[in-house]
């Protein structure tokens, strides 16, 4: 009885998976005008510090209104660019070789050498889903001119060398509606939103697993 519940509970386990990765492939195209109903206002920017502010214009079928989406922060320079948002995206993106990077090691270990790396001031930007430069910079200065800034909602996870002092000076930030995705409650903020740590990593990993642990529809409502 033992080893046939055990094959009974990996076979439940690979079904929900493959159900989770249809659902991803085909699914969220078909139900995104129906989730986009759920929302109070389906005109809004996410300055995410990755690609799920991408991501979530997807699951929602809408036009990207903002100029991160495709692209990743690290976690002191998404901190220091919310700290002072108006002022950055004022600026011209400069395009640089990763040999210029701050965090050129850091993105080298994360196999991601080839990605176009961009500085505004002292925030750099890696956008990892753009075939080239010039498209990069056209598509941000175009994302850039749509930012809403009667609704903007910034949204940061544990990632990217975050640390818990980061986290809470992302908390201090109060020009904008916000959220940080933590494994574990740090300062019980009521913006900290625990997500399931998958794999027993020491950092978030929400771009994957999109909508499985936590309900975007109910947090975006919650703060537009």
């Amino acid at each position: 009885m033992y080893i046939v519940g055990c094959i009974v509970g990996i076979f439940i386990k690979r079904l929900n998976n493959f159900c989770h990765k249809i659902e991803k492939k085909i699914f969220i195209p078909l139900l995104a005008k129906s989730r986009k109903k759920s929302l109070k206002h389906d005109e809004f920017t996410i300055i995410s510090n990755n690609c799920w502010g991408g991501v979530c214009y997807e699951y929602f079928g809408m036009a990207k209104l903002s100029p991160t989406v495709g692209a990743y922060f690290f976690a002191e320079d998404y901190v220091k660019f919310c700290s002072n948002l108006k002022y950055y995206l004022s600026l011209e993106l400069e395009i640089i070789p990763i040999s210029h990077s701050y965090h050129r090691e850091s993105i080298k270990k994360q196999n991601n050498s080839k990605a176009i790396i961009g500085r505004l001031d002292d925030v750099e930007i890696v956008f990892l889903h753009y075939p080239n430069e010039k498209i990069a910079l056209e598509k941000w200065k175009r994302r850039v001119e749509r930012v809403n800034w009667k609704r903007i909602i910034l949204k940061f996870s544990y990632q990217n060398n975050c640390n818990d002092e980061l986290v809470k000076t992302f908390l201090t930030i109060k020009d904008y509606p916000k959220f940080v995705l933590v494994g574990s409650k740090i300062t019980g903020d009521a913006d900290e939103i625990v997500f399931k740590r998958a794999n027993g990593k020491e950092t978030v990993d929400e771009t994957v697993n999109f909508d499985r642990f936590i309900n975007p529809i109910e947090i975006i409502n919650s703060r537009l």
